[in-house]
């Protein structure tokens, strides 16, 4: 994908969330099963080595900290996301919650410095993650070069024996979903200038956008997570009425 055709879909994107931040946030409260699977792959119980450190890259209203919180863990929980308005309906969420301490940061996963915004945190930060989440995120960097750019950045945060979970949309695997595509030259594109995978889809629920959105199948999981040097020890798939539409993928460093 060239960089200008890169570059005018992320910006379609910022200005999506930038529209629909509202009624994002007010679909978006709710739990999706998936995300609460999750929670079968975070430790429990013991909290000697002090709070469960926890970055959500892409956090959006911050609504897996409300997850996090039944983990009756002290959880460290830093999230960061690239629209300001979400980050403040996240932050009054988390002032809610019981055991999870949550600092929010704004910054842009698709920028190469982006984790430089993390420095403000305290020395914490410099061990790294125990966990990293990178939850319907990484679908929406155009570009095969850029997903792989972001989960390689999200790997060199991990702490030493954490893990980092990616959940990606698997709209392809749904009639209904596939029914609503887009046709590229709406936005000035056409087949010949996307990637296979990739695909234009409306929001249509109180006001109208269209977001860039591109499938992660579990061939291109592993190719990621290699390329990150991460090996990946659990897959699943959950949510959505169908049942399918998330592929959550678990992964740690690869074993030398």
């Amino acid at each position: 994908m060239k960089p200008a055709t890169r570059d005018r879909l992320l910006a379609l994107n910022r200005q999506f969330y930038a529209t629909v931040a509202e009624p994002f946030h007010s679909t978006r409260r709710s739990w999706p099963y998936g995300n609460v699977q999750l929670l079968q792959f975070f430790p429990t119980g013991d909290a000697s080595d002090g709070p469960l450190r926890v970055l959500d890259a892409g956090c959006g209203n911050g609504r897996f900290a409300a997850v996090l919180d039944t983990l009756q863990l002290p959880v460290d929980y830093t999230g960061v996301d690239a629209n300001p308005r979400l980050l403040e309906l996240a932050r009054e969420s988390a002032a809610e919650l019981t055991n999870v301490h949550a600092t929010f940061v704004e910054a842009d996963l698709s920028l190469p410095d982006w984790a430089r915004s993390l420095k403000r945190l305290d020395a914490g930060f410099h061990s790294g993650f125990d966990e990293v989440v990178c939850l319907s995120t990484l679908q929406h960097m155009p570009s095969a070069e850029l997903r792989a750019q972001v989960l390689c950045s999200l790997a060199d945060l991990l702490a030493a024996g954490g893990q980092l979970v990616v959940s990606a949309w698997q709209f392809l695997a749904s009639s209904r979903l596939v029914s609503r595509r887009i046709a590229w030259s709406t936005v000035g594109f056409g087949e010949q200038d996307v990637e296979p995978g990739d695909a234009l889809l409306p929001w249509k629920q109180d006001v109208y956008a269209v977001r860039y959105v591109h499938q992660i199948d579990i061939a291109e999981m592993k190719a990621l997570a290699e390329e990150a040097q991460l090996e990946i020890c659990h897959t699943y798939f959950a949510d959505g009425k169908e049942g399918n539409l998330n592929l959550y993928a678990i992964m740690k460093r690869a074993k030398s």
